[in-house]
């Protein structure tokens, strides 16, 4: 919608007294003039009258205000550099943490009214429902009479979701099976009658859990061979596709699913799309009184809103767009954005595929910005990710604001790749809920910051997810081939080749790389995290991998991840170095390996392992496969499960020898041990290492907590904690700070 200069200057006639405010409402009538008695029908048109106003002169702050109801979008909302204010920040300091105080108001504002909630959809109504009265081949008995049908909304090629007024429906899906033997990444042997040559081939996926226990892939078929049982992919998973290691939980047994075909067409909320024949197949679970299905939306697209600067992806420097806020509003019924050729995915996805470089893949994203505010607002019931901050991203703020019911991740903080464009740091995720996300895509986490350094991450609720709830990553080696996890994203011109010969996983080799890998100083502090990894296996509540220096995890309050799956509530993984894991209250977890697991030299300081669900498998503070030299080890509370196991653990799975991690190597004392029962837990391990000067202060004594189970982890008089200078740690403190 544009708008002449003459109908403009009236605008500006009207606003230029004041900031501007303009007014949208779902029962907008003729007369539109965006004001309150005279609303705009959309978003969009009240944008584009917002481009009048700053093309007549207008150049004082504006806010845009939603109404009540559903305010649709069907393509997604571009806003750029004419909606901004012109980059005038100054380079912020890389000693900082967050986004500083940003104290700037926003250029453009886009709010919720006063009172009211306003929702942003994608959902586009399917409508003109009758009843299945004769079941097409395939479908169950059970689902005979139950089914609805309907047309495709016009304009719509395909959708991978549908939603009702209570949220995401249920694709059909069956129960799953185990392939026969392994294949490649695009070949599934399986067994006779679990997959057919359907004349809709297009349409169906598989979810397969290909060969690691850490990773989920959903695949277009291309081809079936009922004959040979032998199924061939459009994409490429991202490991071969066989059984799970024999050490992995997985109690059904299953690692591929069918999803999309009439079939599994087998429980209420469940449906099916045939694009060729244009069909969508319901089972209501919340029908009308005549039994037919009600409010029903399939997406249109998977991304609401892009603030989007001028990106020069090969160059040194983008033009951010500066200053845009959005409060109070609700983002849903957004796709997912799935795989679809080999072409599109090979070394662009992000580590182990767990999200894809610079795609459109959530209802908010933000792909070169700076001092932008996302506040009060939710993400709720939506096929793919909350939000992003994509290539250039500095200053923002992400704060008070719902992520739940989610297909993928919460929140994504994506840089550029290896080298030296260094542009996505700064930026404050600050007091929001984020939960039950990674709902489709299992791997998909919380809160993710991928080659984003000097991020505040903090005073966050995360629970209920399917694989790991924050991660702090790269894992990118710059010798990498291009089709392997991130290769396309290397910035191979602007690596020495003396560096990307550096790919052994020690310490001095790291220090060489680093630079290069931009996920460093981010601070993550006084979270919440429980029920984590529900659905994979191998993940953590807080992973730290691959990354850059001076990453701090401090004063998060970890507890009750109840899953056999959680091998450490946190963990440093593969060429991790230089980071503090401080303050941390780890409490009543699995944790089949370790409490904390460390595969390089990072300090692990004042944490308190207490009431463990099992004894962990290689120790509750666990060294592995580097030498880990240097790392302190202090005034950390470790309480043994009833039947013990090792304080340390030493995972020797280094090149040689000379390499493998050894507790003598670190700095260790002052620590607190204690075990219900066995006085003599410990023992062996402090004579050990009293033998080589350490561990002499440390002592084997109840460190009496007030009351754990309660959350009250404060020392009682005569706690033995005070006298070694531990620090009491106060979990209240810990999470979303509430009014």
């Amino acid at each position: 919608m544009s708008f002449p200069i003459s109908m403009a200057m009236t605008l500006f006639a009207v606003h230029a007294t004041a900031a501007t405010a303009l007014y949208v409402s779902v029962d907008a009538g003729p007369q539109a003039d965006g004001s309150l008695a005279n609303p705009y029908a959309s978003l969009p048109d009240a944008v584009d009258a917002l481009r009048a106003l700053r093309q007549a002169g207008n150049v004082e702050p504006a806010t845009i205000y939603l109404r009540e109801g559903r305010h649709p979008l069907k393509q997604t909302l571009v806003l750029g550099m004419k909606d901004g204010r012109p980059s005038t920040s100054e380079v912020v300091a890389h000693e900082q943490y967050g986004a500083g105080a940003m104290t700037e108001p926003a250029y453009l504002t886009i709010a919720a009214y006063p009172g009211e909630t306003p929702v942003l959809s994608a959902g586009v109504p399917v409508a003109g429902w009758t009843r299945l009265e004769t079941a097409p081949d395939g479908l169950p008995a059970n689902a005979a009479g139950n089914v609805w049908v309907a047309d495709m909304p016009e304009g719509l090629e395909r959708f991978y979701t549908l939603y009702d007024d209570q949220g995401r429906l249920s694709r059909a899906r069956d129960s799953g099976f185990a392939p026969t033997k392994t294949g490649d990444k695009r070949t599934l042997h399986f067994p006779s009658g679990s997959l057919k040559n359907w004349d809709n081939l297009q349409d169906v996926e598989i979810q397969v859990r290909p060969y690691r226990p850490w990773v989920i892939n959903m695949l277009p078929l291309a081809t079936v061979d009922e004959a040979t049982g032998v199924a061939k992919t459009a994409v490429s998973a991202t490991y071969e596709m066989g059984e799970l290691p024999a050490w992995v939980h997985n109690p059904t047994g299953s690692t591929v699913w069918i999803e999309n075909v009439l079939e599994a067409l087998d429980e209420p909320g469940e449906w099916v799309v045939n694009t060729s024949t244009r069909k969508v197949y319901l089972w209501p679970s919340d029908p009308a009184a005549d039994g037919s299905p009600r409010g029903i939306l399939a997406p249109s697209t998977s991304e609401l809103i892009r603030v989007e600067g001028v990106i020069d992806y090969d160059g040194a420097q983008d033009t951010p767009v500066v200053g845009i806020a959005f409060t109070g509003l609700t983002f849903t019924h957004a796709d997912r954005w799935a795989w679809t050729t080999d072409d599109s995915r090979l070394g662009w996805g992000l580590q182990h595929d767990w999200e894809m470089f610079d795609r459109p893949t959530a209802m908010l994203r933000f792909r070169g910005a700076e001092a932008c505010r996302v506040t009060q607002c939710r993400f709720i019931d939506s096929g793919g990710t909350g939000l992003r901050l994509d290539l250039h991203a500095q200053r923002n703020r992400i704060e008070g604001c719902e992520f739940a019911n989610l297909g993928e991740a919460g929140i994504l903080l994506a840089g550029y790749g290896p080298g030296t464009k260094d542009v996505n740091h700064h930026n404050e995720i600050f007091n929001n809920h984020i939960h039950h996300f990674s709902q489709i895509t299992w791997h998909s986490p919380g809160i993710w910051a991928w080659q984003s350094g000097h991020n505040h991450i903090a005073h966050n609720d995360i629970h209920h997810s399917g694989y790991t709830a924050v991660m702090i990553t790269n894992r990118v080696e710059p010798d990498r081939p291009l089709t392997g996890q991130g290769g396309q994203t290397i910035r191979q011109d602007e690596i020495p080749e003396s560096v990307k010969s550096s790919v052994a996983e020690t310490y001095e080799d790291w220090k060489v790389r680093e630079q290069y890998n931009h996920a460093r100083h981010n601070l993550l502090e006084y979270n919440a995290i429980t029920h984590s990894v529900q659905l994979l296996s191998d993940g953590n509540a807080i992973y730290v991998s691959g990354a850059g220096t001076g990453n701090i995890v401090r004063y998060n309050y970890i507890h009750d991840n109840l899953e056999h799956s959680l091998p450490a509530a946190i963990r440093c993984d593969d060429d991790q170095h230089e980071t503090l894991i401080f303050g941390n209250v780890i409490y009543h977890n699995y944790g089949f390996s370790a409490a904390i697991a460390s595969k390089g030299v990072n300090d692990i300081i004042n944490n308190f392992i207490v009431a463990p669900l099992t004894a962990p498998k290689r120790g509750y503070i666990s060294f592995e496969w580097v030498r880990v030299t240097g790392s302190e080890v202090r005034h950390n509370i470790v309480m043994s499960h009833a039947e013990g196991g090792k304080v340390y653990g030493e995972s020797p799975i280094a090149r040689t020898e000379d390499g493998d991690p050894k507790v003598e190597d670190t700095e260790m004392d002052s620590n607190l041990y204690f075990h219900p029962t066995d006085t003599k837990w410990v023992e062996a391990h402090l004579l050990r290492m009293q033998a080589v000067g350490k561990e002499t202060h440390s002592v084997f004594a109840d460190p009496l907590f007030v009351d754990p189970a309660a959350g009250d982890f404060s020392f009682q008089p005569g706690s033995p904690a005070r006298l070694l200078g531990i620090e009491p740690l106060n979990v209240s403190q810990m999470g979303r700070i509430r009014p």
